[in-house]
């Protein structure tokens, strides 16, 4: 279960971002009036971001360092797509998967973004200008963090 988040925390970072930046509709000209025209939303372009480093932590167990993120072994790599508002991984058996983004929140150079998928939640920390990330997945017994970078997708 643990896997499976953490590759749709992943995936839901880019559409959080998309949501908390859309446009807000235009109201209904008057007649008579110019027509308005929305500006575009002002979305980060698309990154692609790797995750090298990964934390479990269980109550029991306490936290130890992890080879894999949800069902991909590191580097984990994740499309963050604001626009589309999905981030976008391919498991280890080449499984695809989608997760929606179904927060974004944005102030200067910080972006974070949340959602959840079945029992899982996630957490996603990135940076304008900078090029580190993390990612947090939690479900009732296990935490899991990753830390990672992002770059411009092709």
């Amino acid at each position: 279960m643990i896997k499976t988040a953490a590759a749709a925390l992943g995936l839901l970072a880019s559409v959080a971002v998309a949501e908390a930046q859309a446009p807000v509709a235009p109201a209904a000209p008057s007649p008579g009036a110019a027509p308005v025209e929305a500006s575009p939303p002002d979305l980060p372009p698309a990154a692609d971001c790797t995750f090298t480093k990964v934390f479990a932590c269980e109550a029991e167990k306490g936290c130890a360092p992890s080879a894999e993120l949800g069902t991909i072994d590191l580097p984990a790599r994740f499309l963050v797509h604001y626009g589309k508002q999905i981030i976008a991984s391919v498991s280890d058996s080449g499984l695809p998967h989608i997760t929606e983004i179904h927060s974004a929140a944005s102030q200067g150079d910080n972006v974070t973004l949340q959602g959840t998928e079945g029992l899982l939640g996630w957490v996603m920390q990135l940076s304008r200008t900078e090029p580190e990330v993390t990612l947090t997945t939690v479900t009732h017994d296990k935490v899991l963090t990753a830390f990672g970078t992002c770059k411009p997708a092709p």
